[in-house]
């Protein structure tokens, strides 16, 4: 009997069979499939390792220097202090803002003293604002305070006066600089020094054009716009004009005002030292010198 339930439904006991392995195949279908993971991945700050230093190498701080009595009338200048800002392991963009503040009875007003900050550029001591901020152009930026008191008709009202110089040193990071699109461009620092005893004059954020003249040299030209600075009264406009004399590339300076405004003073030097990324040294004999920062006009140099 039970053999003819089964003839009688082998069909469907088949069909049931087919099913459920067709349900089972289903059930059990994957896909190719790998897992990577990756741990321990170490994230690190970028260093910001500024310091500013004394002569002895030591982080500055407070009572520096103590000039005691060594103030006198017709005294010899005097270099107080001297320090450096060194960026060591920063890969950062930086900021320096130095800061000079003299205050006291002895730096009041109508004081003879004379206190001078001074900043180390390509290796000449260019006069700087008590108050700068710029940003470096090398690991290490070098700065000294010199002090001086020539003669003048109210020494002795500072006969045993006192006073306070306080220095301050900031460095902040900046985001990076990218050169302006132009034209028109541009320069950062421009700095001056015309005669070998005369004064150092700077300026800054000046516009600068240069292109190649139809006698195939180099001109360069920096105009002041609005300034009132003493660069802006005593130098004013200026060009740097090349020529080749003798075999000799020359690069002459034309001002629109003082030494240099006419074809019968000239200033011009065949020595350019571009040693520095982004600054044109014009080096003149006995440190007159003419600097002029900035990238584009740079590129352009170098390329022509």
């Amino acid at each position: 009997m039970m053999m003819n339930f089964i003839k009688k439904h082998k069909l469907a006991i088949s069909l049931v069979g087919v099913l459920m392995l067709a349900i089972a195949t289903i059930g059990t279908i994957a896909y190719f499939s790998k897992s990577f993971t990756s741990d321990k991945n170490v994230a690190v700050a970028a260093k910001f390792d500024v310091e500013a230093v004394n002569g002895n190498g030591e982080t500055i701080g407070n009572r520096q220097f103590d000039l005691g009595e060594d103030l006198i009338p017709g005294m010899e200048t005097i270099e107080a202090y001297s320090f450096q800002i060194n960026k060591n392991n920063t890969t950062l963009p930086v900021e320096y803002m130095v800061n000079l503040e003299p205050s006291g009875k002895l730096f009041g007003n109508n004081s003879p003293i004379e206190l001078t900050l001074q900043r180390s550029i390509n290796n000449q001591w260019v006069d700087v604002d008590y108050s700068t901020t710029f940003r470096p152009e090398s690991d290490t930026e070098s700065y000294r305070i010199l002090v001086d008191w020539p003669h003048s008709d109210n020494d002795i009202d500072f006969q045993g006066a006192k006073g306070n110089i306080k220095l301050e040193v900031v460095a902040s990071q900046v985001d990076p600089e990218e050169e302006p699109a132009g034209p028109p461009y541009y320069t950062g620092d421009i700095i001056f020094k015309a005669t070998p005893n005369g004064s150092t004059r700077t300026t800054t954020n000046k516009e600068v054009n240069f292109y190649i003249n139809d006698q195939g040299y180099k001109v360069i030209e920096v105009t002041m716009g609005d300034g009132t600075s003493d660069f802006e009264n005593k130098v004013g406009d200026f060009k740097v004009i090349e020529s080749v004399e003798n075999g000799t590339t020359w690069y002459r300076v034309y001002t629109d005002k003082e030494y240099y405004a006419s074809e019968t003073q000239i200033w011009r030097t065949s020595v350019v030292d571009t040693s520095t990324n982004g600054v044109l040294y014009f080096d003149k004999t006995l440190a007159p010198f003419l600097s002029i920062e900035s990238q584009v006009l740079y590129d352009w140099f170098l390329a022509n």
